[in-house]
């Protein structure tokens, strides 16, 4: 136990008591039981018949189930009670239940009559939630009379346009008469619309606008997705504008919004590199905020050289430096070790020309879990048989969550020969092409580590790895993991497999028979709905589906509500930064807090990896693989409600889908509306974002801590 957290207990065991851990949210029975049935995704009229309670958490409760359930026949019977409505609260939840069940004319304009009535952020956010892409004009007009009294609301509507492509230049005049407006999210949900946009042509057009949010010194915010949205365009004057942002700019996170969208210029500069040098350098272990940005600078840096950007004359500036980054030397010493193995990235696109691949390797003696990541991705970059070999011999000393690294390593070679022709001829001179063919194959075979397969599996769809004799192979083996992971235990792996079949389309009938056994068994002996909807997936895609579409028996244990109601409000995550203070959101999410708290009980987070680091978006835990692809053996339902991905902090759950998550969990960098409707959010961070943005890949938290 690490002795600040000995120090906060030793606080509490004093009788010091903090308002922080006030006791949980308490539910009626009638909220039991829409919580239930929404659970089982069943029951909409019985559902239905609390929209009209008198007690508002039951009715707002009732709307937010059937918008999760999200069956189209509940439309008409929300479109009815909110006709009726004359309670904001419930007539929030039923147009957020609108449009949740999505764009529907009917929709539309029973939201637009009710906005009338209550024209505040979540109506308007339902409104362009529900609009029909025929219907954008009256929006549109619409929006219009509303911006200049009720300017926030119509701002977060443009930002949901933005997320279905639906801006115009009559809307974006409409952003830009709200770049002024004092309030600095009023200003950010004006922009972000333009940042989720791919039409170049209609943002070129408004660069005078994207120019205004780029220089808000009010909001970070405004800066970053003004940044993305001029990464977007591709032109000359979008860069020197990005370029000239990336010179005067200190924020962290706009830093890296900036570098990310210098990506996507066509060319390369004297310039962008000093900005790449500058983000490098700058970047301490005093504050590890710093290397955000570095790392953001790098990949940048080797997107740049993959697509053949870089000029001859400044390929050689630009090895010349990267080369003094040699583990051999002692140049950068000073410099973060994550930074430092991250430029062997780029730099081994140059070959022996900059380094070595045993060069590359010296990294490896780090035992740095995060630099052995970046050291592989590095040797995946170089194209040399040493490198291959190197990352071979890594795979080989033992199948664990190392054997992830090596194998990501060894598809960046894939990924090298797949436009050099000449290096293709050498691997497979050598057999190793083959051998990695075999490697994504046969690894299953070897080991049921949930990890391993799901990233081997994954790797073998790529185009040109399971052809000619592979594919015989390959279906071969398939079918033996069809038996393999046959079993409730291994259905993560078993939907690994499947997604490989999908891709392979195998056509022995022997396929078809055992697929169709495991649907059953998925839909009506697990009661496993991922499982069972990857297997009638599969079904169509071989062709000639004839398997009638089963109803999923879902099981779940009976739901614990005493330690949903008496569990603390916030969870303590002590990581070497300090604390995360997690506020738990029971309410908005009952079972995702209730699984949360189940698993913290058991240690089930103790020491897990942050295995995923997205700089200014997310970091992400609670696999305790470490690897991104463990879970806790089953899967809970997504549970979406009103709450917003609006601000840092924010935590959600993992998911490949609705319905599957488990035990990962993230936060959030940054706003990220994207994410809204997607990803169930249970708990958002209260005092900790400093600590949040420290914390870089492969770092661990010790444990998720409820105290009573």
């Amino acid at each position: 136990m690490s002795k600040q957290l000995r120090a906060l207990l030793f606080i509490f065991c004093i009788g010091y008591s903090l308002p922080l851990f006030a006791q949980g949210v308490k539910f009626s029975k009638e909220e039991k039981t829409i919580i239930e049935l929404q659970d089982k995704r069943t029951d909409i009229d019985e559902i239905a018949k609390y929209l009209s309670s008198p007690n508002e958490k039951v009715a707002w409760r009732a709307a937010v189930a059937l918008g999760n359930i999200g069956d189209s026949t509940a439309r008409p019977i929300l479109i009815k009670r909110l006709a009726a409505e004359k309670r904001e609260l419930i007539s929030d939840a039923i147009t957020f239940a609108l449009g949740i069940l999505g764009a529907n004319t009917k929709s539309f304009k029973a939201v637009a009559t009710a906005t009338e009535l209550f024209p505040n952020q979540e109506h308007f956010i339902a409104l362009a939630r529900t609009t029909p892409a025929n219907e954008i004009t009256t929006c549109t007009e619409y929006l219009t009379r509303y911006s200049t009294t009720h300017p926030k609301p119509v701002a977060y509507a443009l930002t949901e346009l933005g997320l279905r492509k639906l801006l115009n230049d009559d809307l974006i005049a409409l952003v830009k008469q709200l770049d002024a407006h004092p309030d600095a999210s009023v200003r950010w949900h004006a922009i972000y619309g333009l940042s989720r946009t791919t039409d170049s042509a209609l943002l070129s057009r408004h660069l005078d606008v994207l120019k205004e949010f780029l220089s808000d010194q009010g909001s970070a915010e405004s800066r970053m997705f003004a940044a993305t949205a001029l990464g977007q365009i591709h032109n000359l004057e979008a860069g020197r504008m990005l370029i000239a942002a990336i010179k005067s700019e200190l924020e962290w996170r706009v830093r890296v919004n900036i570098f990310n969208a210098i990506t996507k210029l066509p060319y390369f500069s004297s310039t962008i590199f000093e900005s790449v040098k500058k983000a490098v350098l700058e970047s301490t272990i005093e504050d590890v905020r710093t290397i955000h940005p570095a790392l953001a600078a790098l990949t940048m840096l080797d997107n740049m050289l993959a697509n053949g950007k870089v000029s001859t004359a400044d390929s050689v500036t630009v090895r010349d430096w990267l080369a003094g980054f040699n583990p051999q030397g002692n140049q950068y010493d000073g410099y973060p070790i994550a930074v430092r193995a991250s430029t062997m990235i780029p730099v081994a696109r140059f070959g022996k020309d900059a380094l070595s691949p045993n060069d590359i390797a010296e990294y490896f003696s780090n035992r740095d879990r995060a630099v052995d990541i970046y050291t592989c991705r590095a040797l995946g970059n170089f194209r040399d048989t040493t490198a291959m070999i190197t990352l071979l011999r890594r795979y080989f000393q033992s199948v664990s969550t190392q054997t992830l690294y090596a194998l990501e390593g060894l598809h960046g070679q894939w990924k090298l020969i797949q436009n050099d022709s000449v290096y293709r001829n050498t691997l497979e001179k050598f057999h190793f092409a083959s051998a990695y063919r075999h490697i994504l194959i046969r690894t299953p075979d070897q080991t049921d580590l949930v990890q391993v397969v799901g990233l081997t599996l994954e790797l073998l769809q790529e185009p040109g790895v399971a052809v000619d004799s592979f594919k015989t192979e390959a279906e071969e083996y398939l079918l033996r993991y069809l038996e393999k992971y046959n079993t409730a235990a291994y259905s993560d792996q078993m939907i690994s497999v499947l997604s490989a079949i999908q891709t392979l389309k195998p056509s022995q009938p022997e396929f078809r028979q055992k697929i169709k056994a495991i649907y059953h068994k998925a839909a009506t002996d697990y009661g496993n709905a991922p499982l069972a909807n990857e297997a009638y997936k599969t079904l169509d895609s071989l062709g000639g589906n004839d398997q009638k579409k089963l109803a999923v028996i879902y099981k779940h244990e009976p739901i614990d509500w005493k330690m949903l109601e008496t569990a603390p409000d916030t969870l303590l995550v002590p990581t070497k930064y300090g604390f995360y203070y997690l506020k738990l959101m029971p309410y908005d999410a009952p079972l995702s807090v209730l699984n949360i708290l189940k698993l913290a009980k058991v240690n089930f987070f103790a020491n897990c990896y942050v295995h995923r680091v997205v700089p200014n978006f997310v970091i992400q835990t609670g696999d305790n693989t470490g690897s991104g692809y463990g879970g806790p053996g089953y899967s809970i339902r997504t549970e979406i409600s009103p709450a917003q991905y609006d601000t840092e902090g924010i935590v959600g759950m993992a998911s490949s889908g609705k319905d599957t998550e488990g035990s990962q969990w993230f936060i959030t960098h940054c706003p990220t509306p994207h994410l809204n409707t997607r990803y169930t959010i249970w708990a958002k961070a209260l005092k900790s974002n400093e600590q949040i943005d420290r914390t870089q890949l492969d770092d661990q938290i010790e444990n998720v801590i409820l105290y009573k």
